[in-house]
């Protein structure tokens, strides 16, 4: 499906799940390489940058959220999203692969506007890009702070005796920050090259839009690595705990194993049938028997509280 925008003297066509019919009509009108047509098809593994006579051809892949109503962590899950831009002089071609919110909200904007500033002197398809592309870069703050959200909440849950199920909610969490900066790790090296292949392309005045696109991705990558940062330490913390709770287990069971064996020896002893057995047979020999394991389990008890073992 394509949807065409017009502002000035720039059109955008922004293609949601194209088909081949779309593409060869795209290729035909705006002169594409056969290479780009084919890409623009299907999805691709990797981002990359080409720069064509007639246009610039950027490939970039975004994650996406799609959240739980509770934000702990577990309820998202994750899909990487690829946007394919063909950048003309005076045409931007978007592609992607299913209905993108940012987009969406983009389209939206664009058509509140479309009717303003028309006898202002004509753009460039540069700026339009600049602008979509910041906007993606915005709606990752969005995501990001959904994960914060689920920071917050895990963090509560961390103090209030909750070590054991915020280990599989942490993991959840760690999953989308490795998703997450898996999918844009590749964006500074792309952004790099878009920057040279940009200037040549829109000229040295361009610089500056460039920059600020490269701007716009290193703080989303600043607040990831934040984020990252607040995990191992959230996560650190909560192992510590979960430690502290498995020690204390560890001392009570063991304080028991400790006590019941010399107490379990004694009886297995005085039940053996032997015919010389001491105190058998005797007035009191139960009592006298039994009192002796409770008077031995209180001094183990005494000597374990003196040595600070329990």
């Amino acid at each position: 499906m394509i949807k065409e925008f017009k502002y000035k003297n720039i059109t955008w066509l922004d293609v949601e799940l194209p088909t081949p019919e779309e593409i060869a009509t795209l290729a035909k009108d705006y002169k594409l390489h056969p290479v780009v047509a084919n890409e623009l098809l299907g999805t691709s593994q990797r981002s990359k940058v080409d720069l064509y006579e007639d246009f610039i051809y950027l490939i970039l892949h975004f994650p996406n959220y799609h959240s739980g109503s509770k934000h702990t962590g577990t309820d998202d899950e994750q899909e990487v999203n690829e946007i394919d831009f063909v950048i003309g002089h005076d045409f931007l071609i978007t592609t992607h692969y299913e209905s993108l919110e940012p987009m969406q909200e983009l389209e939206k904007i664009l058509e509140a506007n479309i009717m303003l500033d028309k006898n202002k002197k004509e753009t460039q398809a540069g700026f339009l890009f600049y602008y979509i592309i910041r906007h993606l870069y915005q709606s990752l703050d969005i995501r990001l702070e959904s994960i914060n959200n689920s920071f917050k909440q895990a963090e509560k849950n961390v103090f209030t005796g909750k070590e054991k199920e915020m280990v599989v909610v942490l993991s959840g969490i760690h999953k989308q920050l490795l998703d997450f900066r898996w999918t844009l790790k590749s964006h500074r090296e792309i952004l790099g090259s878009l920057e040279i292949a940009g200037q040549e392309f829109f000229g040295k005045k361009f610089e500056y839009y460039l920059h600020s696109i490269s701007g716009e991705y290193e703080k989303i990558w600043n607040l990831l690595e934040n984020n990252r940062d607040l995990f191992y330490d959230l996560r650190n913390t909560n192992d510590s705990m979960l430690s502290i709770k498995t020690n204390q287990a560890i001392k009570v069971f063991t304080f028991l194993a400790f006590i019941t064996f010399p107490l379990s020896l004694i009886a297995t002893v005085f039940g053996m049938g032997a015919k010389y057995t001491p105190l058998i047979g005797s007035n009191y020999d139960f009592w006298i028997i039994t009192g002796s394991m409770v008077f031995l389990a209180c001094v183990i008890f005494i000597v374990f509280r003196l040595k600070r073992w329990i």
